[in-house]
């Protein structure tokens, strides 16, 4: 078993980690840095594995972030296929099977993990979609179109893959307990979200629950809790995530629903954190949350990155006070968001040709949009809630005569 040691060690392989070790590269040069990974691939792009058209290749080079190069270039050492065991704080030591990684500042980025309900764990052709490796594997499932394929979650990610299969004639179903997908936006964002995919030709059971998998020789169904057998010769999971931190159990970090940070996203001595997994109080809307989505990772790297290398270098440690942010390409559709949404929010919609806006408002205070499509109004009103904005400085900057309480 070997020691090996760096001035900052980075645990994850995706965007977090990568943006946190560009962040001490360029501001402290002169610290050595190693990133570890679980993976054996350099770290790349997610988002696109379940939108890229199963008629253009999933070229894992053009998907590699450029920067890995450079970072290469610049000294920092990739431990791939390196899992992290445990963390001793105190001794800022982490256990591998393969040797032990001490540090002088940590930033752990890994991320999340997909959630396997027992009920599928003993069948062939079941997959997730979170790395490279299961979207090789899904794709080499569905490469025949008469392939039948049902996607049990009517999230994002399953509803990205349902847009990709259908395009390419695919018999496609969608599943979910939930009877409104994407509901907490409100009931005009999931019926707008429902017909979106219903209008494509996705077949849709929302409010069910799958209560088994049938295998009748070659067919495979699934039942669902009314009755209905759907057909299921690939069943793709997308029911949600949890914070990877079960190897953090005996750390005496704080885990619940997340690594809990404060503002500057620190867990502990010398010890930060960014990405899926944090859960941390946002100024900006003030409020304690947990984002999975790419635009936090990154800018959470970037402040992990400089606040480990600052508390080595003594330099002063920024707060992460940032508008939430996430988008979505579903049949040809760009959704997005900015923003929070707690619940409490009235909703106001304007709807024309060029797609759906949807405002949310709690008394004077605009809390989010949502838009499908609407690009350019979007953009405006994002960039507006970097700071407080109010319900008639939000109006002004729409210019929006039809918006109207949902």
């Amino acid at each position: 078993m070997t020691t090996q040691a760096s001035d900052v060690l980075i645990v994850g392989g995706s965007v977090a980690a990568t943006r946190a070790a560009e962040t001490v590269v360029r501001h402290a040069p002169q610290l050595s840095v190693t990133v570890m990974s679980d993976e054996a691939n350099a770290p790349y792009e997610r988002p696109p594995l379940s939108k890229i058209p199963l008629d253009e290749p999933l070229d894992l080079d053009a998907l590699t972030y450029p920067t890995v190069a450079n970072l290469e270039e610049a000294g920092v050492r990739f431990a791939l296929g390196t899992r992290a065991v445990s963390l001793d704080p105190d001794k800022r030591r982490i256990a591998t099977p393969v040797g032990e990684f001490e540090y002088g500042a940590l930033v752990i980025a890994t991320g999340s993990e997909p959630i396997i309900p027992p009920l599928f764990v003993a069948h062939d052709d079941v997959f997730v979609l979170r790395q490279y490796s299961d979207a090789v594997a899904l794709r080499s499932a569905v490469s025949d179109p008469a392939t039948s394929v049902a996607i049990v979650g009517a999230g994002f990610i399953g509803g990205e893959f349902a847009a990709t299969l259908v395009k390419h004639g695919h018999e496609v179903a969608l599943i979910d307990l939930a009877a409104r997908p994407l509901g907490r936006f409100g009931v005009a964002v999931a019926d707008a979200y429902e017909a979106l995919h219903r209008e494509a030709g996705v077949e849709l059971h929302l409010g069910h629950a799958v209560i088994d998998v049938v295998q009748d020789g070659d067919d495979r169904t699934l039942l669902l809790d009314d009755g209905t057998r759907v057909a299921a010769d690939v069943i793709l999971l997308g029911v949600g995530v949890r914070p990877s931190t079960a190897w953090l159990s005996g750390s005496g970090l704080t885990l619940d629903n997340g690594i809990l940070c404060d503002a500057n996203l620190q867990a502990a001595d010398h010890v930060f954190a960014a990405g899926d997994a944090v859960r941390w109080p946002n100024d900006r809307f003030g409020t304690s949350m947990r984002v999975e989505h790419w635009t936090n990772a990154a800018e959470q790297g970037r402040i992990a990155g400089l606040n480990a290398a600052s508390s080595l270098l003594g330099g002063a440690s920024v707060s992460c006070s940032n508008v939430p942010y996430f988008w979505s390409d579903q049949h040809g559709v760009r959704i997005q968001f900015a923003g929070v949404r707690t619940g409490q929010e009235n909703m106001f919609e304007s709807r024309d040709d060029d797609g759906a806006l949807f405002i949310y408002r709690e008394g004077d205070v605009v809390n989010g949009v949502l838009a499908f499509e609407q690009r350019q109004q979007f953009v405006k009103l994002r960039a507006a809630l970097r700071n407080p904005l109010s319900w008639s400085a939000a109006q002004e900057i729409v210019k929006l005569p039809r918006l109207q309480p949902s």
